[in-house]
């Protein structure tokens, strides 16, 4: 069947007027990405248990959270990426516990809120996750890492890997919960 030039710049238009609105509504996300299981860099869609949690296998240490967290300062945000060249929030947080702890987590903000227990912000402690609301449903769309005094560490879009606090009036707007997936 022959598709013409009309009809193709029909559906791009299309597809770049539609596009907007799934990623406002969450529609378009990491939700699909996980890290990978084995060395090879072959992804594994498997599905997170809702009770999959790390607390018993993995303890992390604040200092040696701290020097890992510091070493990823300034990685420029790339959306899906997970390397030194660019990476998205959940990107930042699979790497860092990586590191720290050699523990896989998914690739997505939302199935990393299905792990661990909530628990207050009066209560955070070094590597506890932070997660935010966005888009116009309100459905979770950025993480990081509670590091110390209501301070985190996170990829943002427009300044890649870097420090914020939660007092900040645009995280303390979006602000959803804190999650302790670890001892």
């Amino acid at each position: 069947m022959r598709v013409t030039y009309a009809y193709r710049r029909l559906i791009r238009v299309g597809m770049l007027l539609f596009l907007p609105v799934l990623l406002l509504t969450g529609c378009i996300s990491s939700s699909i990405r996980f890290t990978s299981a084995s060395g090879n860099g072959t992804s594994q869609r498997t599905k997170v248990p809702a009770d999959w949690d790390y607390r018993s296998t993995y303890s992390i240490s604040c200092g040696r959270l701290g020097q890992v967290a510091h070493g990823y300062l300034g990685i420029r945000y790339r959306y899906g990426g997970m390397n030194r060249n660019g990476t998205d929030c959940s990107g930042l947080v699979c790497m860092i516990y990586n590191d720290v702890a050699k523990a896989k987590l998914p690739h997505s903000s939302r199935r990393q809120r299905q792990l661990g227990r909530v628990v207050a912000l009066r209560n955070a402690k070094c590597g506890d996750l932070v997660f935010f609301r966005g888009g116009i449903f309100g459905a979770i769309t950025h993480v990081g890492i509670y590091l110390d005094n209501n301070r985190f560490i996170h990829a943002s879009t427009k300044r890649g890997v870097i420090y914020s606090r939660l007092e900040e009036e645009y995280y303390k707007k979006r602000f959803a919960e804190v999650r302790r997936i670890f001892k």
